[in-house]
Parts: structure tokens; C-alpha cells; sequence
């Protein structure tokens, strides 16, 4: 199965929202986490499914944790991610 790779490019804490760059799509992955999920701008998240929403398994390899995450929306350009991670908030 092809692995999808992102970079954590944008964080909002109190919607625990963060924005994943994918650059083979040219767009951001907006995941919903967990209060147990440490994870910094920079970090290296990968994933199965690069089309999948809902509750997905995603892995922080800058981090090392692998857990279940909400996968809210794909392919949000740049310019609407800030509206995307204050959604809940």
C-alpha cells in the first residue's frame, strides 16, 4: 500500500487542529488530534490512505507515536488553512 507523507506546517491547540503539507498534492491534510498527541510544526506525519476521512491511523515519525486521529479534510490550499484549523475552535 502506498504510504502518504506530510509535513506539520500549521498548528491551532485549542481546536487541537494542525495542517499537514503534502507536497505531491500541493495542499494541506487538516487532522484532528487527541489530547495525547504531542506533535510540533516541522514534524513528519505518515499515513496509508491519502484520500481517507474519519478516524484514521496516522504516525508521527519525527516523534515516534503511532495512534487514531480525525481526518477532517484533504487538499485545503494554504490560503484557507487558517479558516480550517479555527473550525471548533
Amino acid at each position: 500500500m502506498k504510504q502518504t507523507t506530510g509535513e506539520v506546517r500549521a498548528i491551532n491547540r485549542q481546536s487541537a487542529r494542525v495542517g499537514v503539507y503534502v507536497a505531491e498534492e500541493d495542499g494541506h491534510t487538516v487532522l484532528e488530534l487527541g489530547p495525547a498527541n504531542d506533535v510540533d510544526i516541522g514534524d513528519v506525519m505518515e499515513w496509508d490512505s491519502g484520500a481517507a476521512l474519519g478516524t484514521q491511523t496516522y504516525r508521527n515519525l519525527t516523534k515516534g507515536w503511532t495512534d487514531e486521529v480525525y481526518v477532517a479534510k484533504h487538499g485545503v490550499a494554504a490560503a484557507n488553512l487558517e479558516v480550517q484549523l479555527l473550525v471548533g475552535s
